[in-house]
């Protein structure tokens, strides 16, 4: 091991601080695995305050409390309304439906960092520090001592060490091979508290891997658990993990889980949360049912959506906290840049059908609730504000302008006498395709997109597909423009990566999940291979930054729309301390690890559940 290993970002500020006011920020959901969850718990329709429309005085009324179905004091319970659950006895998240996505398990494990997006704090938890040496091949790792597993167990650096190396050499898993493969050469545990990563070659970026900044951060497995076990069978029930909450009962046919405090909860010197039991649970599939109990205080989080939130809004319903938080994925239209494709494969073509997306349009009456056009690549949360270039994005204004798109359109696919738009002597015809529903927002602002285009006279099919369907078309490139998400936890190097030339297949084969529209530029290539070996806030990385946003700007390989906002939904009538826009301490999402730090924060009102 190199001598005294240094810190790679000076008191981690270079690397994920970047702090503005709360009131500035609307920020965060998660990636296409969460999207079920993301739609489900937040409905929605319309712009949305806790006002009542018009101006009008709040009502006057108290709530009708109604009992809720549960197995714990009404209280002592918080009880959070969720998507419909099909896994009950497995808690194994390396495996196809191993575990029960937005059920509970985000409280019961923790991360070794949690990078908060409503904040831009990153906040040590299980770990205490990470170092890097000089030429970034160590990444030393200190766990806290008085980290314990649920059962009394010690949490070591040997349960961080047996993970890794589980994982490094089962790509079959889920989280396994990737990074993990590719830089761990081996990892040596000089005391429980201490591991030190040696790796096959530089990287200032492998610490990424062990921050939980999207939903759930790495799983550190409890070795004396899960040691001889076969994790592609392995169900972890009950759970053993280090939260605040541990497992008390799955009830299958009701479809929920029940959370109960762990009294020898290791931190709770920093943590202690009040609620003695926190239920997940499936609401129901009817709108008004769901709504209903949200209103007779049945549920503390969910089970409303927007057009039933206004209502309650407009009757000045007393007990309702509404937040919003965009989604680190903004919605974008991907577009295949392979020649084998045709005209799309043109850059003029792309910052023509640039020019037809009218993304205020689509902000204000597509997406359920209003939100912001997007114009970068990434989520607008404060930790981004530093890859911005606001001069790069003047001089390649994204507005929505058909003459402009008609003008290269004719330099590019100009008309023949029968007045159709031609490409290298065949007519053009785009074919869009999305996994969204045609009742979907991704299928509606793919429907303007196209009805615009038919304006400047480029043809479209649209198509909803369904799930694997569309994926494999997707991967194999066989679309020319793809209504969906797009983002990075981090730093756009994370981005540009999956991005580089070496990772795009012919049409037809497999993508992987990388460079999925088959972008090729090789000045791109290099700077990305730069960024790679690089501390990214470091003032050496920020033109090459630069360079490679204004390439992208330039080639256009995918077109932000609009940044992608929820609504989150509180019932204030058993539990005080919400997440508001006037105070968002915390990413206000229940299936985010994150969501400990807002039970953290709850105080019982004193508000008593019927008899």
């Amino acid at each position: 091991m190199n001598e005294a290993p240094r810190p790679q970002f000076e008191d981690v500020a270079d690397v994920v601080r970047y702090q503005l006011s709360r009131r500035s920020l609307v920020g965060g959901g998660a990636a296409a695995a969460l999207t079920g969850l993301l739609a489900a718990c937040s409905g929605g329709g319309g712009s949305y305050s806790d006002k009542p429309a018009d101006n009008k005085p709040a009502a006057t009324r108290s709530v009708q409390i109604g009992k809720a179905n549960i197995p714990t004091p009404r209280d002592q319970t918080v009880i959070i309304g969720q998507v419909e659950y099909t896994v009950f006895d497995s808690f194994n998240t390396m495996i196809p439906n191993g575990h029960q996505s937005g059920a509970g398990f985000e409280i019961c494990r923790e991360a070794m960092f949690y990078l908060s997006f409503a904040t831009g704090e990153l906040k040590p938890w299980l770990c205490t520090e990470y170092k890097y040496n000089a030429d970034h091949t160590e990444l030393t790792l200190k766990f806290d001592p008085k980290a314990k597993w649920s059962d009394g167990q010690p949490l070591t650096a040997n349960d961080f060490k047996f993970t890794v190396m589980l994982l490094r050499d089962r790509p079959d898993l889920f989280g396994g091979g990737g990074e993990l493969k590719e830089f761990v050469k081996d990892i040596a545990v000089p005391d429980p508290q201490t591991a030190v990563i040696a790796m096959t070659e530089g990287s200032p970026r492998l610490h990424y891997n062990f921050i939980s900044a999207i939903a759930g951060g790495f799983d550190i497995l409890p070795q004396h658990r899960w040691k001889g076990q076969d994790p592609t069978k392995f169900k972890d029930n009950p759970p053993v993990r280090t939260g605040p909450y541990k497992l008390k009962q799955a009830i299958r046919n009701q479809k929920m889980f029940v959370w109960e405090k762990n009294p020898d909860y290791w931190a709770k010197d920093k943590l202690d949360v009040k609620p003695q039991y926190v239920v997940f649970q499936s609401t129901s599939k009817q709108l008004d049912q769901a709504s209903l109990a949200f209103e007779r205080a049945e549920f503390d989080v969910g089970s409303i959506d927007e057009p039933h939130a206004k209502q309650l809004r407009n009757t000045g319903y007393p007990a309702m906290v509404t937040t919003q938080f965009h989604d680190p994925n903004p919605r974008v239209l991907w577009l295949n840049c392979d020649p084998a494709r045709g005209v799309i494969s043109e850059p003029k073509m792309r910052w023509a059908i640039n020019y037809c997306v009218d993304r205020e349009k689509i902000g204000k009456s597509i997406w359920p609730v209003e939100v912001p056009p997007a114009v970068y690549p990434w989520a607008d949360y404060p930790t981004n504000e530093k890859w911005k270039n606001d001069e790069l994005a003047e001089k390649y204004k994204f507005e929505f302008n058909p003459q402009k798109a008609t003008e290269l359109l004719d330099e590019i696919a100009p008309k023949n006498a029968a007045g159709k738009r031609t490409y290298k002597g065949k007519e053009i015809n785009l074919e869009i395709i999305t996994v969204s529903p045609v009742d979907g927002p991704e299928y509606a602002i793919a429907n303007v997109v196209k009805t615009d285009l038919a304006k400047v006279g480029v043809p479209a099919t649209l198509r909803s597909l369904a799930g694997s369907v569309h994926d494999e078309k997707f991967q194999r490139g066989e679309y020319d423009i793809d209504a969906n998400w797009a983002g990075f936890a981090m730093d756009p190097a994370q981005l540009y990566s999956d991005w580089e030339s070496t990772k795009a297949q012919p049409v037809g084969k497999n993508a992987a999940g990388k460079n999925k529209m088959r972008f090729r530029n090789k000045r791109f290539d290099e700077l990305s291979r730069k960024l790679a070996a690089m501390d990214p806030a470091s003032e050496e990385a920020k033109p090459i930054l630069d360079e490679a946003l204004e390439i992208y700007f330039q080639e256009l390989p995918m077109l932000s729309v609009i940044q992608t906002g929820y609504p989150s939904y509180f019932n204030t009538t058993f539990w005080k301390g919400w997440p508001t826009d006037d105070d968002l301490y915390e990413v206000p999402l229940n299936w985010w690890q994150h969501f400990i730090f807002i039970l953290g924060k709850l105080e019982a009102t004193g508000q008593k559940g019927p008899a």
